[in-house]
């Protein structure tokens, strides 16, 4: 594997990309098998080729949908005559073959995977030596996450944590974060007050009912919006009769999980919904003409 390409990925690591490989050719092409192209999500190719610009428009728009959806695609690329052709790109419907006219007339086999960063996890806790903080971090990282940690108590060793001072305000949070409280309750109202300032995929409290009841009442009183409350995952983790401290991150995770799969799932299925509704429209069109 060519040492440009992996610098080029490990230049991009926090993008969204989409990696697109010959994988077989049959009869006369430019591009040959392990050739690779690197599509960005703003659908520039910031590395290599596939042999030539006719196929990479088409191979680009794949790559578009590929990212989006983090599904792998293969598509097969027709290099026809201009008879064949008809003097223009097309796409079949289900995008899997795209036939364009060169003079090469072979065809080509292409793998479009998606790449994207590791999810962050963030676990916010009043010690780094609590037991469950450690197993969501541990695990975590074992199941793919980029995990990160925060003490915003500083509390370790600290008996009074009601006199911590804590300043809420630098606390910056990754676009699309996980975020799990792990805390003993002091101040995780106007924590969670400012953690409703960013776009998270996931928040989740390790608490009681009757503590989430308490936290949820200084909220009200604090302004924060309903739709965020409803949102906190409280106490967090799926139901699975949980008991050790083991179980209860295990809990927690499979629900973080369970969230993530289904929204990733909902997006793929939009995207396809988009597609079919703008065929449509165009096979009508084509029609009516």
């Amino acid at each position: 594997m060519d040492d440009l390409f992996l610098l080029k990925l490990e230049e991009m690591k926090e993008q969204k990309l989409a990696i697109a490989t010959i994988t077989k050719t049959i009869g006369s092409t430019l591009g040959k098998p392990g050739f690779k192209m690197v599509i960005t999500s703003n659908g520039d190719i910031v590395y290599g080729t596939l042999g030539g610009g006719c196929p990479e428009g088409p191979i680009v728009r794949v790559g578009l949908e590929v990212i989006e959806t983090l599904k792998p695609r293969v598509v097969r690329v027709f290099l026809e005559d201009a008879k064949t052709a008809l003097g223009k790109i097309s796409i079949s419907d289900n995008g899997d073959e795209v036939h364009v006219e060169t003079n090469c007339g072979g065809n080509m086999e292409i793998l479009i995977e998606p790449y994207s960063p590791r999810p962050t996890l963030m676990v916010f806790g009043d010690t780094f030596n609590s037991p469950l903080e450690r197993n969501l971090v541990n695990v975590g990282k074992e199941i793919g996450f980029k995990t990160i940690e925060h003490n915003p108590l500083g509390a370790c060793g600290q008996p009074d944590l009601a006199t911590t001072s804590l300043d809420i305000e630098s606390i910056k949070v990754p676009d699309g974060a996980y975020v799990i409280l792990v805390t003993r309750g002091v101040n995780d109202a106007p924590l969670l007050k400012h953690l409703s300032k960013f776009n998270l995929n996931y928040i989740g409290m390790v608490a009681s009912a009757t503590r989430w009841i308490a936290t949820k009442k200084e909220l009200e009183e604090l302004g924060v919006s309903r739709s965020f409350i409803e949102r906190v995952h409280a106490p967090a983790g799926l139901d699975i009769k949980s008991i050790l401290l083991e179980e209860i991150a295990i809990s927690i995770l499979a629900e973080i999980i369970d969230i993530r799969r289904k929204v990733e799932s909902a997006k793929a299925s939009e995207i396809t919904r988009t597609k079919s509704r703008s065929d449509n429209k165009v096979l009508s069109s084509k029609t009516m003409s």
